[in-house]
């Protein structure tokens, strides 16, 4: 799969590199990752990956802390997606 302008910056040119790392897991696991303003969209098959509640799975584009990680795998395990 791709990533969609996935290399917006963080203020200092780059994507951070856990964000990076953590994308190309998500893109191992035949998902895509869609850059929009404020947060990454997951996708799949083209179509927005939806948590159990219905709502879109996001990710944060500039995170400070490791915590959103972590609840993302959570998520993606509920969904039946192991990275």
């Amino acid at each position: 799969m791709r990533v969609i302008a996935a290399n917006r910056s963080t203020g200092h040119g780059q994507m951070r590199k856990d964000v990076r790392e953590f994308i190309r897991r998500l893109q191992s696991a035949g998902l895509t990752v869609e850059s929009t303003p404020g947060h990454y969209h997951v996708l799949r098959d083209g179509k927005p990956l939806r948590k159990q509640n219905g709502m879109p799975f996001t990710l944060p584009f500039s995170p400070d802390t490791i915590r959103w990680r972590r609840t993302a795998v959570v998520e993606l395990r509920k969904l039946g997606i192991d990275l």
